[in-house]
């Protein structure tokens, strides 16, 4: 014990920062937190019969990204409320929960795109309705605080259940209705981002022709 008013030391103590020796975990597993929504979306779209989406493979040509892997991205992308294929593809390269989802799988945003406008296209609005179902009923969400506008519907956790039958008509139909209003949004959102880069790409193109023009 120092004497009183004797300075004991006055070096500054830091944790370890080294980075060309980062130690990391045998496996990214470890670093998702047991109860994080990422596990919940996960899970649930294992247990969802996925035959509908799998029949629109033909089979034969170049390999595809395993659709269960796609729908769950863009699933558990909407519910934390990323909607631009951009920002999803982005996510897949530079997000713990993206990469530890799509198993270190990187899709382009174009891919990303293809997969929801075409693949998904008739399935996305019921398997992602099931998955803000589960999520409002285990408390991760409420729907009140997830859709756009705001709107409220009515939803008691203990009242539903996982089989959409068991689920009162007009809560079923209430929810459908929000989802349909989210994904015109989604649509729009994307239509405008490729406008945007398409626009961008264009005036990129012109101005290195300038360049070139001017370098003759």
């Amino acid at each position: 014990m120092s004497k009183k008013g004797q300075k004991v030391h006055n070096k500054k103590v830091f944790m370890p920062y080294t980075q060309d020796q980062l130690t990391l975990p045998l496996s990214i597993d470890s670093l998702i937190p047991e109860n994080h929504v990422v596990r919940v979306v996960n899970k649930a779209i294992d247990q969802m019969n996925l035959e509908a989406l799998l029949a629109k493979y033909p089979g034969g040509g170049r390999s595809s990204f395993h659709p269960v892997m796609m729908t769950k991205l863009l699933v558990y992308a909407y519910t934390d409320k990323i909607f631009s294929c951009r920002r999803i593809a982005k996510a897949t390269r530079e997000n713990i929960m993206y990469m530890w989802l799509c198993g270190g799988n990187q899709p382009d945003f174009m891919a990303v795109n293809r997969f929801r406008s075409e693949r998904m296209k008739d399935i996305i609005l019921e398997v992602f309705a099931e998955v803000i179902d589960l999520l409002v009923r285990e408390e991760y969400i409420k729907l009140e605080n997830y859709f756009l506008d705001g709107t409220k519907i009515e939803a008691n956790a203990s009242k539903y259940s996982w089989v959409w039958g068991k689920s009162t008509k007009r809560y079923k139909e209430s929810l459908m209705e929000k989802c349909r209003e989210l994904f015109k949004e989604i649509d729009k959102i994307n239509d405008q981002e490729n406008e945007e880069y398409k626009t961008l790409s264009m005036t990129t193109r012109m101005m290195n022709t300038s360049v070139v023009m001017g370098e003759h």
